[in-house]
């Protein structure tokens, strides 16, 4: 059985495959709490005005910017929730989302933005799901909500209409997907099929670059599939998280 956790250490692992063994980031053996890249100790410092950088015109401003004033890090949600922003799915002329399709250009656009931060030596930290863009008003917009798809519809993928609370609550199931987790209905299943679609679509561009780090979300308190709470595993966690 998949779980997001695996999924987190499947994406780490695979990163640095494709690359030699002393090009891509990575921690510094000598010093655990530093990364390395292309071999050499760094500290990762940085700064954008977007969190999804390349949704952004200027995106090649920015990283001039940061570059030339010795940033070497950007922070990169897998977002579309601000005006302007592409989804990654294809939109129909009735406005409707193939979740089966891409949008082509958002793609592109990431695979220009790795392009361009690799050649500067940046790195870049993607974040696969920003909450954000699956509660509340962002929610209403968002491809993979049951009234704004052709693929599924509410009965069919166990998602509701709303989830107006605060994403920190921790009630949308689309975060839920995995069997086992608190949320998860047997109509998940589909909805899960077409997140490993997206990630695998988004590993088949960075997984061509060394200079990547990822993790799944922020600001969560979704547990790992299979951690129960009251477990010791899980106790640990808060622990650190505190």
């Amino acid at each position: 059985m998949k779980t997001m956790i695996l999924w987190a250490i499947s994406i780490l692992f695979l990163t640095c495959s494709p690359q030699p063994v002393d090009k891509g980031i990575r921690p510094w053996p000598e010093n655990p709490r530093y990364w390395q890249y292309k071999g050499e100790p760094v500290l990762l410092l940085g700064a954008s005005d977007n969190d999804n950088l390349f949704q952004s015109e200027d995106m090649i401003t920015q990283l001039d910017s940061l570059a030339a004033a010795g940033g070497n890090v950007i922070r990169n949600t897998m977002s579309s929730r601000d005006s302007g922003d592409l989804w990654p799915f294809y939109q129909r002329a009735d406005g409707l989302y193939d979740l089966d399709r891409w949008n082509d250009v958002y793609w592109t656009r990431f695979a220009e933005l790795l392009n361009a931060a690799e050649a500067r030596d940046i790195i870049v930290q993607i974040e696969v799901w920003d909450r954000f863009d699956y509660s509340r008003d962002s929610w209403l917009k968002n491809p993979f909500h049951p009234e704004n798809n052709i693929n599924y519809n509410a009965n069919k993928s166990g998602l509701a209409a709303e989830y107006p609370e605060h994403p920190y609550k921790d009630l949308q199931p689309f975060f839920h997907s995995i069997p086992g987790m608190p949320r998860y209905v047997t109509e998940l299943d589909r909805v899960r099929q077409i997140q490993e679609r997206r990630v695998a679509k988004m590993l088949s561009i960075s997984l061509q670059h060394g200079n990547v780090l990822y993790c799944m979300n922020n600001e969560t308190n979704t547990r790992p599939s299979g951690v129960k709470p009251g477990s010791a595993l899980f106790r640990k966690k808060r622990t650190r998280r505190q």
